[in-house]
């Protein structure tokens, strides 16, 4: 009769693929949830979007107030800008003093609106310091793609947008 003989697998072979196979497993799984987080960045601009709306109509309503209190008209001489976070404004030109008002609830968001004209023109909301060198026109494409660009941080890098003489037509 003849044995057969059993061939046993060495443990460290055993390890060796095992670990090959989780390797193998985990990029993958990097990349999905990269992919995952690219397929949701629409939806984090459009709701960074309308938080930049809703700071642009706050900071109106708040400064259309002060000037009507003073019976004055919201001067139309230059630019001024208004930044703040969450439901208080920095000290500014425009309003001089630091308010707490009406603004948007999420007291995450850094926000910045510009007057222009003597009207609300642009807003701008992030969750970090927004720069100067960022207060400009962004289309919706734009903003998608600068986000994809790093998904891992794209909550640091979504900025919201929104201009007025666009309204709610702006969406390219």
């Amino acid at each position: 009769m003849e044995k057969t003989e059993k061939k046993k697998k060495s443990p460290l072979k055993v390890l060796i693929i095992i670990f090959i196979v989780l390797v193998v497993l985990g990029i993958g799984g990097y990349f999905l949830l990269l992919e995952g987080m690219k397929m949701t960045t629409g939806s984090k601009v459009s709701s960074r979007n309308a938080a930049a709306k809703s700071y642009l109509k706050a900071v109106t309503a708040q400064v259309e107030d002060v000037y009507k209190e003073k019976g004055e008209k919201v001067p139309a001489d230059k630019e001024y800008i208004i930044r703040g976070k969450g439901q208080m404004n920095d000290p500014c030109e425009l309003l001089g003093e630091s308010m707490t008002n009406r603004y948007f609830s999420d007291n995450r968001y850094y926000w910045v609106v510009k007057f222009k004209d003597g009207y609300a023109a642009e807003a701008w909301t992030a969750l970090r310091p927004i720069e100067d060198s960022e207060l400009r026109y962004y289309s919706r494409k734009e903003l998608i793609d600068k986000s994809n660009e790093h998904p891992m941080k794209q909550d640091k890098l979504v900025i919201g947008y929104y201009s007025a003489a666009e309204g709610d037509t702006y969406t390219s």
